[in-house]
């Protein structure tokens, strides 16, 4: 399905498939929601720091704007815009924890882990990631790009390794249940080798 600034591929169609016939507990549209507000962190701080995006694509394997060449974000740029998306996260898990405590409803506290959990994920310093994306940002702000593109090629192979390990110890001490973990790490590892030009979910 594709739009003129919106494309969704048929993986993506397939994961949200999946996804809600296997959910049992309602939580579906919650992270959808946390997803949502997520890219509209980033897409907000691009256009406050003078970019444009000319194409949002939701595949598999996350979310990926694609920015316009004819309005370059700065290296520190680059590093802010990545970052917004993990900060109102962070900030939708504070509000909601707090109108949660204040009677606003139990279920809240569901919305405060998976925001939790997607800034958590997402600060990982994985080159495609928004943590690598702003670390390489910096790096490259401060002249030390090429050591910045090392770096995060290292921390992505290392925390995709580390995921992949946990999530075998999860699996298996869960009698085969619980594979949350192990299909992170498994999709790190398959993102590591998508192109590096556009912010990821």
């Amino acid at each position: 399905m594709r739009g003129r600034r919106l494309e969704i591929s048929g993986g993506a169609l397939v994961v949200l498939a999946l996804l809600y016939y296997l959910d049992d507990r309602g939580v579906t549209l919650w992270v959808l929601l946390a997803c949502l507000f997520h890219e509209l962190g980033h897409w907000g701080a691009i256009r406050l720091l003078g970019g444009r995006v000319v194409r949002l694509r939701l595949s598999c394997a996350g979310a990926e704007l694609r920015l316009s060449s004819a309005h370059p974000l700065t290296p520190l740029g680059t590093a802010l815009a990545a970052l917004a998306g993990p900060g109102i996260n962070l900030l939708l898990a504070w509000g909601s924890g707090l109108l949660a405590r204040h009677g606003w409803g139990g279920r809240l506290y569901v919305f405060v882990g998976i925001n939790l959990g997607l800034a958590l994920f997402n600060l990982l310093p994985a080159g495609w990631l928004d943590g690598g994306r702003a670390l390489a940002g910096v790096l490259a702000g401060l002249g030390r790009e090429e050591l910045g593109e090392r770096v995060t090629a290292l921390c992505s192979d290392g925390a995709a390794a580390v995921l992949l390990g946990l999530g075998l110890m999860l699996l298996w001490e869960s009698g085969g249940r619980n594979f949350t973990l192990l299909i992170a790490g498994l999709w790190l590892a398959a993102a590591g080798r998508k192109e590096r030009g556009a912010l990821y979910l």
